[in-house]
């Protein structure tokens, strides 16, 4: 009991000074979903994002900086040849790091996104192998972009579009370009 009190001291002296606290100014939290299309990274197979949805959030502070992350799962990559169909997924996680410029409503933010994509194929029919069937792979990615929000309240909704680079990709990579719609809250 004699050392409950000094820590609840502590803590509350913690919690009163953090409510007053400001040193990096205001701070705008983004929590947001979002869902899009993108065109195919790989200069050959399978296109493995297609259309995808996922979730975003971050920190806006000082004055426009944003740090956040990101959650992306690409579910409509799909091939068929005569004889074996190919379905393809990727799913993307990462950090992304920008500052946005705001007027009334309205903020641009030209941002990068950098992160891992995990790509997973699975093939069925005459053509596919017992080693086909199910394979997977995962690439570091950087996804250099912009993105517009209107801020409606606590409500935003926005677009982001964004140059999609998949690094090391083994069939030969290429700039992708994704195109997302957002909607969100900002508190």
């Amino acid at each position: 009991m004699s050392r409950t009190l000094p820590v609840l001291a502590a803590v509350a002296c913690i919690v009163s000074a953090a409510g007053d606290a400001r040193a990096v100014g205001p701070v705008d939290v983004e929590v947001g979903l979002k869902g899009g299309f993108a065109t195919s990274p790989l200069s050959s197979g399978t296109n493995p994002v297609g259309g995808g949805l996922g979730a975003r959030a971050g920190v806006a502070f000082l004055g426009g900086f944003y740090v956040g992350g990101s959650v992306l799962n690409y579910f409509f990559g799909s091939t068929t040849t005569s004889t074996a169909s190919f379905s393809t997924n990727m799913l993307m996680l990462g950090g992304e790091a920008g500052y946005g410029f705001t007027r009334d409503r309205l903020t641009l933010r030209p941002q990068v996104g950098l992160g891992f994509a995990s790509v997973a194929t699975t093939a069925s029919g005459a053509d596919a192998t017992a080693e086909d069937k199910s394979t997977g792979a995962g690439y570091l990615y950087v996804e250099p972009g912009v993105t517009g929000l209107v801020s409606l309240g606590l409500v935003f909704v926005g677009a982001d579009a964004n140059l999609l680079i998949i690094l090391h990709a083994q069939q030969g990579s290429q700039a992708a370009f994704t195109l997302h719609g957002q909607v969100g809250v900002r508190f």
